[in-house]
């Protein structure tokens, strides 16, 4: 399994303003106040790096004209690589509907930093290529570290009822979380809290199902009843013990990927309302957890 991307702290943000009077190319303006080669300038235009600082949006012509608009420039200190959807992760498909893998450090939409290297411009590719004429929308998120399946509608019907379920929790979800072993560790745990987010606290509920234990970890079965950001690393964090790997919410720094995976939905398909079960748990996963074939 692939080791964690870099996060946002590894990004430099730079603002440009010409002086009066002055006007160049966009990729000249970067090479200039960036101290950039020309193919560097080329690149952060191309994955999205390069805002209009007022408009706030991407600027990617290399040789539109710039004069007095503000230019913010979100740099990245690491290599941006265009994701591209592979047929293998692709884990449910039909006219409705598109059920996609996403590994870890695979962000879910566009960052300040890029709009090619995440799950959505993947499946857009991938829709123009087999002629979905849609505008791709991932219905549920994943935090950036975290792996498992996320939704993709197909059509605004489709779109619109998926969406009415999550939020009116008829989607069922299966997580599992690893720790590393502790002392005192239950079969289960009710965890209720109220978790603040962006100066707005709600209430949110999670079960807990002790799974197994092996080389040193314990494995459980996860099933959030809301979906608050970071639901389940915070109250593990709160009630049971920090996931391997998640170094915001308590975990040791040495360099695991998070324990977090979304392995399973069951829901009703958003035409037709037949039950549709979906799971994926990557061989890796089985190997770590001693599951036989």
């Amino acid at each position: 399994m692939p080791g964690p991307k870099p996060s946002y702290q590894n990004m430099e943000r730079f603002f440009i303003r010409l002086k009066a009077g002055q006007a160049m190319t966009l990729a000249d303006t970067l090479q200039l106040h960036l101290r950039a080669t020309s193919e560097q300038a080329r690149q952060l235009i191309l994955q999205g790096s390069v805002w209009d600082g007022e408009r706030k949006v991407r600027l990617q012509d290399e040789n539109m004209t710039i004069t007095r608009q503000l230019l913010r420039v979100d740099r990245p200190k690491f290599t941006i690589r265009e994701y591209v959807l592979l047929p293998q992760d692709i884990k449910y498909e039909d006219e409705d509907l598109l059920i996609v893998f996403k590994r870890g450090g695979v962000p879910v939409q566009p960052t300040p930093y890029s709009d090619i290297d995440n799950l959505l411009h993947g499946v857009q590719k991938y829709y123009d290529e087999k002629g979905v004429r849609y505008r791709a929308a991932p219905i549920n998120r994943l935090d950036l570290p975290a792996q498992g399946l996320v939704f993709f509608a197909k059509n605004k019907r489709s779109e619109i009822a998926l969406n009415r379920q999550f939020q009116e929790r008829k989607i069922r979800k299966r997580y599992l979380a690893v720790t590393e072993a502790f002392a005192g560790v239950k079969p289960s745990y009710i965890i209720r809290s109220r978790l603040e987010w962006q100066g707005k606290s709600r209430e949110a509920l999670t079960y807990v199902r002790f799974c197994r234990a092996k080389d040193g970890r314990f494995y459980f079965l996860v099933f959030p009843q809301s979906g608050r950001t970071h639901q389940i690393r915070r109250h593990f964090q709160e009630q049971v013990a920090p996931l391997v790997g998640d170094i915001r919410y308590g975990g040791a720094a040495d360099g695991a990927e998070l324990g977090l995976l979304c392995f399973q939905y069951a829901f009703p398909h958003p035409v037709g309302g037949r039950t549709v079960r979906v799971r994926y748990l990557p061989e890796a996963w089985r190997e770590a957890m001693g599951l036989a074939d």
